[in-house]
């Protein structure tokens, strides 16, 4: 008999920290130029009136490298090989930071604070010529009292001297990014090449903060539950007394919604000292919460979707006789996380407010390969896979530091799988410093709601041995600084037999990581363990499955240069040395080979026929976009819960012009891989087993639902209807379930079919309202849809009509309907691009688009919604229709 383990964790509040708000701050402009003890010394720059008129504008946060290529020093290097003919040696040395502020700035009497959230990868900081310390890896914070540097009437000078990777003899191995904690892809990996300098610079943000002589620092928010019905609430802050001398005060703050509000005892500071003070609900009874608004990962939560409910939290230090000294808003969701695995090595099953959660997402290598996403740009990425229904990203190897990750992770209900800096090879620069970023890391972001999972290393146990120092190292920082309300996992592809593989205890298997090619949509339901560290005959939870995504023609034609505006072919991809290759799609292993290019270009040509442009192949490789990405998450929906827990594809998020491995591309522009992920992913969802004609519904919600109506419609190329296959079940389903409705294609009759026929599902609910619906095509002949091709033109028999234009629910977007008809009287419209474009025809992106690649058959009619910020509509717009058979 298999026994089930469940292993529970604490619910926690989990604080969302942002930018804690000071009581005065100040904007900071910086310059920036390479090092030179030759010409400047750290005197001279720190001589108020220096020159820097041959400096150029640093970019804070950024890297010196997308500082000059911003300043137009270089040549655009996300074009052909541009970033391949860098001089990097020009960057891959120490650059000089400058700024300068005068102490009028602040209000008398003030604390001044110099803050820093991450340098990549040594900072050495001076102000007014004084060394005030070192910040070393990629998020450690530097927070420093400024106050008794400051000049009264001169201006006061700020420099950092970054010092990138391998810049001394210390750290000068092959991989020039090798030791962690580090961006380690910036020294090129298989998706993205090297960049300059590494992605050295002051990577995070910085500030100039002023407060009164006592500082907050690390509010903390907790709270235990025995069910999900209370909360009992733990606030804690550190503060911090800068002054000479004692201070006494209190502590204020505010939680929202329910207008909790919480005033401590008086507490008296020692001068120069930093002490934790702790605020429960035994103390303060207004700190326990019935009934609590809870955090629901993106397609869960209960009858009303949507419900990533957040509070905030106002805290302040009073302090007597100076009134408010510093204060912080924070926000944070109220959330339960536990994990159950079928015997010791089962599939990791992970729950979340004790409904089981099959993990549909993405792996995000890097933001940008410049790292020059800051801010709202992460808005357009997570919404992006909120509408693709995807309810996780893992944070590969740790590449993404920018609190707007997670704080729009939070937003949208994307559960992070968030990795350390090790890959399963590499070094680190030293076990302190390694340990001391990974304490900051879990400080930074363990408030965040959206974090479930912390993961050691990449493909590999930290150090190799689950008992080593560096795994420990990573396991006492959580437990030293974290709650238990998160997994830990050592390794992102396998599990441990060891009994500490989790700090929890018990050990939880993944299935493997891999392939990263396209195979066929049967393939992918029968046969889970093609590739490599794979479990026997088992979906599992898969942390990587891969393929390549060849972009639109409108993409290609922005980054490749004209000569190679032709198709590829599997002989122009061999060379490891022209273009192809240096936008990934090519055999060479550490230029995208894992993607098998080749593979991917004839399953194009076998499957829809020789291409003869370009255009053409862009056109036919969205379609197998469509399908391969819809099979890879509708195998894992078919096997729901019997061994399949998650899946992750190799890669859900575009850091560089490429055509592999991505859902949307570079330019936001959305592939036919976005559309056949948002239809498999969404939360109540009808689909077909290409293998077993087996038609199933799948219910991601929490609750049962009762009087579903499954449908079956066959249509020949034409776009008339087969009635012989029409099939209609009502069915019941289950909590969190796959119910097969009916088996497809029980009449068998190919007779009646076109060479090519279509598929579409319908599932309707009990008030009559369509809730999923989900189309295929297929060749008499497995696979051969060359039969498409012979299609008759739709031209102007695909029609539009605009029905109205209303706001968005971010009542900052607008929202525009259309209905568009099919009333050709001789054929299906196959395969319908729709897209905004201004009036030259110019694509208008990004855009959020309710379908993709769809089709319609003799007078069907379709509402079609556009998602928009206004301000992309200034130059006019219209509705662009392109079928397959145009």
């Amino acid at each position: 008999m298999r026994s089930t383990f469940k292993l529970t964790l604490s619910i926690v509040l989990l604080l969302v920290l942002q930018t804690i708000t000071k009581a005065q701050s100040i904007k900071l402009n910086w310059k920036l130029f390479p090092q030179n003890d030759s010409l400047y010394t750290v005197k001279q720059l720190s001589s108020p009136g220096f020159r820097t008129s041959n400096w150029i504008d640093a970019v804070v946060p950024g890297t010196v490298f997308y500082a000059y290529v911003k300043a137009g020093k270089e040549k655009d290097p996300d074009n052909a090989d541009n970033i391949y003919k860098v001089d990097k040696s020009k960057y891959n040395k120490p650059y000089w930071y400058r700024t300068t502020f005068l102490s009028s700035s602040f209000k008398p009497g003030k604390t001044i604070w110099l803050n820093f959230n991450g340098i990549h990868k040594r900072g050495e900081i001076y102000i007014n010529g004084q060394h005030i310390g070192t910040i070393k890896g990629i998020v450690e914070r530097g927070i420093y009292d400024v106050t008794k540097y400051l000049n009264k009437k001169a201006p006061n000078v700020i420099l950092v001297l970054v010092v990138p990777p391998r810049n001394d003899p210390e750290h000068n191995h092959p991989l020039a990014n090798w030791e962690s904690p580090t961006y380690i892809p910036s020294g090129s990996w298989d998706w993205m090449p090297a960049v300059p300098g590494l992605n050295s610079g002051i990577t995070d943000t910085v500030s100039l903060t002023a407060t009164g002589p006592v500082a907050l620092q690390d509010p903390s928010v907790r709270t235990h539950l025995q069910n999900l019905k209370a909360a009992d609430l733990t606030v804690s802050v550190d503060l911090k007394n800068a002054s000479s001398k004692p201070v006494s005060g209190i502590v204020k703050f505010m939680i929202n919604p329910g207008n909790i509000t919480v005033t401590g005892p008086k507490i008296t500071l020692k001068a120069s000292s930093m002490e934790t003070v702790t605020y429960s609900s035994e103390q303060f009874p207004q700190l326990h919460i019935d009934n609590p608004r809870l955090w629901w990962p993106n397609g869960y939560g209960g009858k009303a979707d949507g419900t990533q409910n957040l509070y905030t939290c106002s805290v302040r230090f009073d302090a007597d006789g100076s009134g408010v000294s510093d204060k912080a808003t924070k926000t944070f969701g109220i959330r339960k996380v536990t994990a159950d695995t079928t015997s010791v090595n089962g599939p990791l099953r992970v729950y979340v407010n004790d409904v089981p959660i099959l993990l549909k997402g993405g792996n995000w290598g890097m933001s940008d390969y410049m790292l020059k996403a800051r801010g709202k740009d992460y808005e357009t990425r997570i919404r992006f896979h909120q509408d693709m229904n995807f309810n996780i990203i893992r944070n590969w190897t740790g590449e993404v530091t920018d609190e707007a990750f997670y704080n729009y992770c939070d937003k949208y209900g994307i559960m992070v799988w968030d990795d350390f800096w090790l890959n399963n090879f590499g070094q680190i620069d030293s076990l302190g410093i390694f340990k001391s970023n990974v304490i900051e890391k879990v400080k930074k972001f363990r408030h965040h709601p959206s974090i479930v999972i912390w993961c050691g290393a990449n493909e590999g146990v930290p150090g190799g041995n689950p008992n080593g120092p560096l795994n420990n190292t990573i396991k006492a920082a959580i437990k030293d600084n974290d709650s238990d309300d998160k997994l830990y996992l050592a390794r992102s592809n396998a599990g441990e037999t060891n009994p500490n593989f989790s700090i929890h205890g018990g050990s939880h298997m993944l299935s493997g990581s891999g392939l990263w090619s396209n195979a066929d949509p049967k393939t992918y339901f029968t046969d889970p363990h093609n590739g490599y560290l794979f479990s026997k005959d088992s979906y599992g939870m898969r942390s990587e499955l891969g393929t390549a995504t060849f972009v639109n023609v409108e993409s290609f034609k922005k980054f490749m240069p004209k000569g190679y505006w032709v198709a590829p072919t599997p002989a122009a991809v061999n060379s490891k040395t022209n273009m192809w290759a240096m936008h990934y799609f090519s055999t060479d292993g550490a230029l995208g080979g894992g993607a098998n290019p080749v593979t991917y270009i004839n399953s194009v040509n076998n499957s829809y026929g020789k291409v003869i442009s370009l255009e053409d192949f862009c056109k036919k490789a969205q379609m197998l976009n469509v399908e391969t990405m819809k099979a890879m998450y509708e195998s894992w929906n078919d096997h729901m819960w019997k061994d399949a827990t998650g899946m992750l594809i190799w890669m859900s998020q575009s850091a560089y012009p490429s055509m592999i491995w991505q859902t949307y591309d570079y330019y936001y522009d959305l592939t036919g891989a976005y559309f056949g992920a948002k239809t498999a992913c969404e939360p109540l969802h009808i689909q077909w087993n290409v293998a077993t004609n087996s038609v199933k519904v799948i219910n991601n919600k929490p609750y049962g639902i009762k009087g579903l109506r499954a449908e079956a419609f066959v249509y020949n190329m034409d776009g008339k209807a087969v009635p012989e296959y029409n099939i209609s079940k009502t069915l019941n389903v289950e909590p969190t379930s796959a119910t097969e409705a009916f088996i497809a294609f029980s009449n068998n009759n190919k007779q009646l079919l076109s060479g090519v026929h279509f598929l579409k599902l319908k599932l309707i609910n009990k008030a009559g309202q369509l809730v999923s619906e989900n189309f295929y095509w297929i060749g008499n002949t497995y696979l051969d849809y060359t039969a498409l091709n012979k299609m008759p033109h739709i031209g102007t028999s695909l029609v539009q009509s605009k029905v109205k234009v209303s706001n968005a629910k971010n009542s900052v977007n607008k929202l525009l309907q259309y209905k568009i008809v099919n009333k050709s009287k001789t054929t299906a419209a196959f395969g319908i691009r729709a897209q905004l474009v201004d009036k030259k025809g110019n694509q208008l992106l990004p855009a959020i688009y309710s379908d993709g690649y769809f089709s319609l058959m003799q007078g069907e009619a379709k509402t079609f919604e556009v998602e928009i910020d206004p301000k992309l509509l200034t130059r006019g717009y219209k509705l662009q229709l392109k079928a397959y058979n145009n």
